[in-house]
């Protein structure tokens, strides 16, 4: 067996067993803390990354220009990337639960491969044709674990969302012009059709957006967002 794990044929397999037990060996560690890097049993940290800097300067301004013209929601389209989670079983569980039950697969698969090519034939296979063969059913047997995981999962789904995650959005003011040291009311809608009235005021000096204009969320700074 030692001889099969230090194999250079087996290399991709014995690297990804050996992530798997690193990870499972950190993981009494982190719950010892209060956490877990497999994501089980815990919820993520709720981090709010949102600074106040002076929105004046002209380094924002030369930033903001450049992004003129651009639908930022409409850019971010997540379709593609989505349905390929969704086909490989990543969707629906945390990903590092994902990726250890792959790694498992990818790692028992080769080496299982390798031992019966090793026993029948007197030699193994390149690291890479094996890696190649091996790739497909452990990609497979993977999205079978990842569904029977997710049943078993409390479902936490819910279609509320933090106002400070609606930057890059695309609003209508409401109410009054916004300019300058004057916020307006700013209506908005969030990826799950939820509308969100907002204070928001231009984020440069010289603009003004009266009621009716379309504007583009920024960045939130206290309880209001700046526009462009």
């Amino acid at each position: 067996m030692y001889d099969l794990l230090t194999s250079p044929h087996t290399i991709p397999f014995a690297i990804s067993l050996a992530v798997v037990f690193g990870l499972f060996t950190i993981e009494p560690l982190s719950a010892l803390l209060g956490g877990s890097i497999l994501g089980v049993g815990t919820d993520a940290p709720d981090v709010d990354a949102d600074f106040d800097f002076d929105l004046s300067a002209e380094l924002d301004a030369s930033m903001v220009d450049l992004s003129e013209g651009i639908d930022v929601a409409d850019s971010m389209d997540t379709g593609t990337t989505g349905g390929i989670f969704t086909w490989i079983g990543a969707r629906d569980v945390p990903f590092l639960i994902w990726l250890v039950s792959f790694l498992t697969m990818f790692g028992l698969f080769g080496l299982i491969t390798q031992s019966v090519v090793q026993n029948i034939f007197n030699a193994q296979l390149p690291a890479l044709l094996a890696s190649m063969i091996v790739f497909v059913p452990a990609l497979a047997i993977t999205r079978i674990i990842a569904n029977w995981v997710a049943l078993i999962m409390p479902k936490t789904e819910t279609s509320a969302v933090r106002v400070r995650h609606l930057r890059g959005a695309r609003g209508t003011v409401t109410q009054g012009t916004a300019e300058r040291g004057r916020p307006a009311e700013v209506k908005v809608k969030d990826r799950h059709g939820n509308v969100h009235y907002l204070r928001a005021e231009p984020l440069r000096e010289q603009d003004s957006y009266p009621r009716g204009s379309s504007v583009t969320l920024i960045r939130k700074s206290g309880d209001q967002f700046y526009v462009i």
